[in-house]
């Protein structure tokens, strides 16, 4: 667990560099605050051209050991559990090597870094979790295996991607720049040892049985997906 932490920090500091990391962590120990993100699938132009170094593949049994090599956080445990809760897991392949996992569900899901449900509404897909292992990064992989989940997602009948990101994951809301993404709103807690005080903002509801959902009736919070408010 020691091992994941640390690794953890070193990519976040060689994503937003060390200075910017020391002035975000002391606000993120008191307050964490993610964007709450949408997506809209039907309108989406999915036509990009691909490098022939890099190949998208869905998650097949003899890839779990990889998988887990690229991630240590994920166990064999976890994997059996997410594809049993109906999630989808898209590899992103650079040559032989395995540099990109990401999970999609058009289930509830459950968010460890929030103890909350993300609830789906009708035709949403959820995007459970990204990542692009450090070597790898700048070579448009993550854009790559996010074209070939859209049409797959499209074909299933999904007409829209909501997510949660981090208010500083520059990555992640760069990605989520480049497909028309927007900010419906915020959701997060402060948090004072064991104490927690839960809050949302925009079209974001938190549900007295735990659940977070985006309420479409609401008024938005759209604003750019750039992480400022």
């Amino acid at each position: 667990m020691a091992q994941s932490t640390l690794r953890r920090v070193r990519d976040l500091s060689a994503d937003i560099g060390w200075r910017e990391f020391l002035r975000i962590a002391p606000q993120w120990l008191v307050c964490r605050r993610y964007l709450a993100l949408a997506a809209d699938l039907e309108g989406l132009v999915l036509d990009r051209p691909s490098r022939p170094e890099l190949r998208v593949t869905g998650l097949e049994p003899a890839d779990v050991a990889a998988l887990c090599a690229l991630e240590p956080v994920m166990t064999r445990e976890e994997v059996a559990q997410r594809l049993a809760a109906g999630q989808r897991c898209t590899l992103g392949w650079w040559g032989r090597d395995l540099a990109h996992v990401r999970w999609d569900s058009p289930a509830p899901v459950h968010l460890p870094f929030l103890e909350r449900v993300l609830q789906p509404g009708p035709g949403d897909e959820i995007v459970v979790g990204i990542y692009t292992a450090p070597a790898f990064r700048g070579h448009g992989i993550a854009g790559a295996v996010m074209v070939d989940t859209a049409r797959r997602a499209r074909d299933a009948g999904a007409r829209r991607w909501v997510w949660l990101a981090a208010w500083w994951n520059r990555r992640s809301l760069a990605l989520a720049d480049q497909f028309a993404s927007r900010v419906e709103g915020t959701v997060g807690y402060w948090k004072l040892g064991p104490w927690r005080r839960y809050f949302a903002s925009g079209r974001i509801r938190l549900g007295p049985d735990g659940t977070i959902r985006f309420d479409d009736g609401a008024p938005s919070a759209t604003r750019r997906v750039d992480g400022r408010c």
